[in-house]
């Protein structure tokens, strides 16, 4: 059977999928197994600029000017009125991005992969350039790197809808209550998504979920739950670009993946978009994006230290040092940094101040 042939072929068509099929145009194909925003298994509460720096703004849900972080010992409150965030709904924002590309979607799981050749159950396809944007599985990537120790350590969280309505985006860093890491609550207008992660990689929280949310006085609904990266991975795999998941683009810590899904997607887009054109070949652009991506490893181990911190130091320095954090004095010289990864430049997203000092070739 004869490969149809293709521009560029994407595995994946989440946050990093279609931020890279947003910049591309050209013969460009994205591949995932399920509808685009039928699958949701994040959050989904990121800066407020984010849905309306991508024209997505429809898709806001609530927007939150305060995080209130519960540790063992006080109560602690962080103004974002200066960069408040929002949740939003993830089938509005994937399909409001999809309508902003070219590319051609097709419904379909990938079998097998060899020699620039995508084997699915629709058929076989063939591009020069592949981006696996597949998320903690890395379908590409596994086939690429077969026989390869596995990437960076992850972390699993399981989250639920519920009728409890709040003002402020809720965390909770208390041992007392789940001592791996920490709690969620991310109101949506209607109800709240409430939700555990654990930075061990504990799976089975499903009991300890229950308990939050009677302890809150809810209604749990259907539960959904991932693996989440907590360290930054390879950014490339042979002739491959990796985005998202896949390449431990996740934030540690906060755990924070939809920002640098897509400032990553983009940056991969954008080179892709000069390959296509003939105005840069596939080495060099695979040899820029791995640049690109290494210039946030520094931030990405920072973090990861971070969120090692909140599950071995005593219970007693959490709350004091989230007060430390929040002091008016203090939160101006981090928050504006971290709530600025993934600025707005047009046409598309520019890195934050995270990576200091990278250059923009």
């Amino acid at each position: 059977m004869r490969a149809r042939e293709y521009d560029a072929i994407i595995v994946g068509a989440s946050f990093a999928g279609l931020a890279v099929a947003r910049e591309l145009r050209g013969e460009v194909l994205l591949l995932d197994r399920h509808e685009v925003g039928s699958h949701q298994t994040s959050a989904c509460g990121t800066p407020l600029w984010v849905p309306q720096a991508l024209g997505v703004g429809e898709s806001v849900l609530q927007v939150h000017r305060h995080v209130v972080v519960h540790a063992p010992s006080r109560t602690v409150t962080f103004d974002l009125s200066d960069a408040p965030y929002c949740t939003f709904d993830y089938g509005k924002f994937s399909r409001g991005l999809l309508e902003q590309s070219r590319a051609r979607f097709l419904r379909t799981s990938v079998i097998w992969f060899a020699d620039s050749a995508v084997e699915t159950t629709e058929g076989r396809f063939r591009a020069p350039c592949l981006v696996d944007c597949s998320g903690w599985q890395g379908v590409l990537v596994d086939a690429a790197n077969e026989g390869v120790p596995p990437g960076p350590a992850k972390s699993f969280g399981l989250e639920t809808e519920t009728d409890y309505r709040g003002e402020a985006l809720y965390f909770w860093a208390n041992p007392e209550r789940f001592r791996e890491g920490v709690a969620w609550l991310f109101p949506t207008g209607r109800g709240s998504r409430v939700g555990l992660a654990s930075y061990l990689g504990r799976t089975k929280l499903k009991g300890a979920l229950q308990r939050f949310v009677g302890d809150l006085a809810a209604s749990p609904t259907a539960y959904h739950g991932t693996y989440f990266p907590s360290g930054l991975g390879a950014a490339t795999a042979g002739r491959i670009f990796v985005v998202g998941d896949a390449a431990g683009h996740c934030l540690p810590f906060t755990a924070e993946g939809i920002r640098p899904a897509l400032y990553f997607g983009q940056e991969c887009g954008r080179l892709l978009q000069r390959v296509i054109e003939r105005a840069m070949s596939l080495d060099r652009a695979l040899q820029e994006y791995r640049r690109r991506v290494e210039a946030y490893r520094w931030a990405y181990r920072l973090l990861a230290l971070a969120q090692w911190a909140v599950i071995h130091m005593p219970d007693r320095w959490l709350g004091p040092l989230a007060e430390f954090a929040a002091h008016p004095r203090i939160m101006p010289r981090w928050w504006p940094r971290y709530s600025r990864f993934g600025s707005l430049r047009a046409p598309g997203l520019l890195a934050g101040t995270l990576a200091k000092g990278r250059s923009t070739a």
